[in-house]
């Protein structure tokens, strides 16, 4: 049986008294002392009872434990909202930065789609030029579809070309 093999029986009495000692010294300094004071408040309730007390010594153990009850809540409620505002602060921060952040990503977007529209109506207005298509002669709305033709096409090479170089 490995319990009692020599070779592991002092690491297996360290842990053993490591760890009953750890809990001694828990119980010892944590929950005896809330049990002593459990006692204590029971034992002199009991004698109030045996001796009838008056009720205004009652009352005033009334009073006294009320006072104790609403200090504690009211430290409660305080670190509560201590930390509520905290919270808000850091979301606040947090969301500053987002808008920032979103913001400059769509000021750059912005700025690209105008240089996209730009390198647009130079590339048309080019194409215009090397094309053998007299302006004069056309109809308007032959110009517009065909500005609109040459437009899409611009746009639809720009999109592919961006797209083969992302993927490189």
């Amino acid at each position: 049986m490995p319990q009692l093999d020599i070779v592991s029986y002092f690491p297996q009495f360290f842990w053993f008294c490591l760890f009953f000692t750890s809990f001694y010294v828990v119980l010892v300094q944590n929950y005896l002392p809330k049990l002593k004071r459990i006692f204590a408040v029971r034992e002199a309730y009991q004698t109030n009872q045996s001796r009838n007390q008056s009720s205004q010594e009652l009352t005033q153990l009334e009073q006294t434990t009320q006072n104790v009850f609403t200090q504690s809540v009211q430290k409660t409620k305080q670190n509560c909202t201590s930390h509520f505002q905290d919270t808000q602060q850091l979301l606040t921060i947090q969301t500053n930065v987002f808008n920032e952040h979103t913001n400059q990503a769509f000021s750059k977007y912005q700025a690209k789609k105008v240089q996209l529209n730009q390198t647009v109506k130079n590339t048309v207005h080019q194409l215009q030029g090397i094309l053998p298509f007299e302006s004069s002669l056309a109809p308007k709305g032959n110009q517009a579809k065909l500005n609109q033709f040459f437009s899409s096409i611009v746009l639809k090479n720009s999109t592919q070309v961006g797209m083969k170089s992302k993927l490189k």
